[in-house]
């Protein structure tokens, strides 16, 4: 049975990367999750028949998830690891059972651990002046980091969607980013005067210098092979500027983004633009930004308000 379901499991997986469109790298994760679950299924409860999986065993493979091992450490798996389990378990038994591969859905009663909603850390105005300003432009790296870290505040794009920008994501003359999001949806995104002047350096005078043997696929930031940038890469960029600074926060490519919508709000956005311009499929997910900017006011109130 084993086999059996590592095949609908790749076969679900290709479902929701290609019927579904969920980014490759939600598809990879899903992947980590179900194949864990199946081993455990099989090779510890020893269960030799789809239908024989009952909740109580799913059950019994989420309970065995207290921790995972990292290098040699023991870490406790967050909230959202295992709502992101229950969720890869509870989409793969539905797909089983609308394939008619199975008779029944054993997770269907299985719920998600209820998840805090945290407020993100974010930077103020000033911290990410300090970040931008402290890359002095002396090669051509430094037009590239300045241009990318102008570009993730300016426009609060995702990660995944900065490194796949091409040359001709960019409507130049009027400062306009097409943008293809989660599930491959397209949305049009402005970019601020200030990360455009950086980005039009960096494109006129040095991305030249990074390309190589002409395999750069038009993609606009370019690594050291002339290759689009990694993800791991971007993460790098960040952590070697932000290290360049006094900034005692945990300084990460997402934080922009961050910054980005709770800075709007701040100055009297409307939610449905942010959203339109995070891409966000649901309003609520933004929302979390306008509990971010009342904690901001009160933090505001109780240090300079007589009585606060």
């Amino acid at each position: 049975m084993k086999q059996v379901l590592i095949e609908n499991a790749k076969r679900y997986l290709l479902y929701l990367q290609y019927e579904k469109r969920l980014e490759l790298n939600t598809v990879n994760s899903y992947w980590y999750d179900l194949e864990k679950y199946i081993c455990y299924i099989s090779d510890i409860l020893n269960i030799t028949d789809i239908n024989e999986i009952k909740k109580n065993h799913i059950i019994s493979f989420l309970s065995s998830l207290n921790y995972y091992k990292k290098v040699n450490d023991k870490i406790k798996y967050s909230e959202s690891s295992l709502s992101r389990y229950v969720s890869s378990i509870k989409g793969f038994h539905f797909y089983l059972l609308e394939q008619e591969i199975s008779t029944k859905d054993p997770s269907e009663k299985i719920t998600s651990p209820k998840l805090k909603k945290k407020i993100p850390v974010i930077l103020t105005v000033e911290e990410i002046d300090l970040i931008i300003e402290s890359i002095d432009l002396n090669k051509s790296i430094d037009y590239r980091d300045k241009a990318i870290i102008s570009l993730l505040y300016s426009s609060g794009i995702r990660i995944s969607e900065l490194i796949k920008l091409k040359l001709i994501d960019f409507n130049l003359d009027n400062s306009i980013l097409s943008v293809m999001g989660k599930g491959r949806k397209e949305r049009i995104v402005p970019v601020g005067e200030r990360a455009m002047m950086y980005i039009l350096s960096y494109i006129e005078g040095h991305r030249s210098s990074f390309i190589k043997k002409n395999n750069s696929n038009g993609f606009l930031f370019l690594n050291n092979r002339g290759q689009s940038l990694s993800r791991m890469g971007l993460w790098n960029i960040i952590k070697k500027r932000a290290e360049n600074t006094v900034i005692n926060k945990k300084i990460t490519p997402h934080i922009f983004r961050h910054s980005f919508a709770t800075h709007l709000i701040e100055g009297g956005a409307n939610l449905v633009a942010v959203q339109q311009m995070l891409g966000h499929s649901d309003v609520s997910t933004t929302q979390i930004y306008t509990h971010l900017d009342k904690s901001y006011l009160k933090e505001i109130h109780k240090s300079h308000h007589p009585r606060g």
